[in-house]
C-alpha cells in the first residue's frame, strides 16, 4: 500500500476529531463534578488566566446541572463581569476552606463594553458560576460547602 494514501485517512480522522472537540460541550476544558447544597454539578474548570478571562463568553446557554468553576492558585480578591455571556447566572464565591462566603444572583447578560463588575473584598479560592436561580432553589447560604466528588 502506498504510505501517502494510508496517512490521508488518519490525518482526516485526527482533523475531524479536533474540529468536533471545538463544538462539543466542555469547550476543551477539564471537567469535574462538585456538589453544593444537595445537588451535584458537572463543571468545566477554568484554571489558567486565559480560561478565566474567557469564562462563559459567547455561549448560548448553561444547561441545568452544569457550571463553570474558577480555581485560583492562592486565595485572592476577584472581580467578575458578565460581558458577552448570553444568559443570566448566579456567581458563588468560596474561601480556601471551600465555604461559601457570598453570592451574586441573577447576574444579567451584558452585551456592552462597560458592564457592571461583581467584586469581592475578601480573598476567594473558588468561584462557581451556575444557571440563574440555582442559589435560591437550593437555599444556599454563607457557610455552605463546595465539595469535590
Amino acid at each position: 500500500m502506498n504510505p501517502s494514501k494510508a496517512s490521508k485517512p488518519v490525518f482526516l480522522t485526527i482533523f475531524a476529531v479536533a474540529i468536533l472537540t471545538l463544538f462539543l460541550p466542555g469547550h476543551g476544558l477539564e471537567v469535574a463534578r462538585v456538589q453544593v447544597g444537595d445537588e451535584a454539578f458537572r463543571v468545566e474548570l477554568a484554571t489558567s488566566a486565559a480560561e478565566q478571562r474567557r469564562g462563559l463568553m459567547h455561549r448560548e446557554q448553561l444547561p441545568p446541572g452544569t457550571g463553570m468553576l474558577f480555581v485560583y492558585q492562592r486565595p485572592q480578591p476577584v472581580s467578575f463581569w458578565n460581558k458577552d455571556v448570553r444568559f443570566p447566572i448566579d456567581i458563588l464565591y468560596f474561601d480556601a476552606n471551600s465555604a461559601l462566603i457570598r453570592t451574586d444572583t441573577h447576574v444579567p447578560p451584558c452585551p456592552y463594553r462597560d458592564c457592571p463588575r461583581y467584586r469581592t473584598a475578601d480573598p476567594v479560592k473558588y468561584v462557581l458560576e451556575l444557571p440563574a436561580g440555582t442559589t435560591e432553589r437550593l437555599k444556599l447560604k454563607p457557610g455552605d460547602r463546595l465539595q469535590f466528588l
